[in-house]
């Protein structure tokens, strides 16, 4: 699932570390955007850690031709229509009275650009293991399996 971060109403791939395999038969060059990790040369079979740019998130953009998902609020029509049925003369005027901070928003989208999405394997969970199970409710403990004995109590 592909993950994105917004800056003003663009969407741009989140960052994520991901361990993979190199499963070609030959060597290749990490592609991680990470110093540490770059240009790293992987043998064929061989585990490595990818740190850059969500790929399922590049694949959609590369699949749409686009470099980025949205557009910026400032231009978009029905913003700037809905801004001056409002009866401001501009969008800053109206920006700058719901308290929009232009530096606060750059500073949030290079936080979130530094986030990394994790792919870790969920922790199992207990009740999913036991309702997986087969376990049966219904009855209270007083039902039988495999035979077609009575409950307890209502013996012949």
């Amino acid at each position: 699932m592909p993950t994105y971060i917004s800056k003003g109403g663009k969407w741009y791939p989140a960052k994520e570390k991901v361990a993979l395999k190199n499963y070609s038969d030959k060597t290749i060059k990490n592609p991680s955007t990470d110093e540490k990790l770059k240009d790293e040369e992987i043998k064929p079979g061989e585990d490595y850690i990818y740190s850059g740019p969500d790929r399922a998130a590049l694949f959609e953009l590369w699949q749409n031709k686009v470099e980025h998902f949205g557009e910026d609020f400032r231009t978009n029509p029905e913003f700037l229509q809905a801004v001056r049925n409002m009866g401001y003369s501009s969008y800053k005027k109206y920006l700058k009275d719901i308290g929009f901070d232009e530096k606060k928003m750059e500073e949030n989208f290079a936080k979130k650009a530094e986030e990394i999405t994790s792919h870790d394997l969920p922790k199992k969970v207990k009740a999913l293991n036991t309702l997986a199970g087969g376990r049966d409710f219904s009855g209270s403990g007083q039902d039988m399996r495999g035979d077609f004995k009575s409950p307890p109590g209502f013996e012949k």
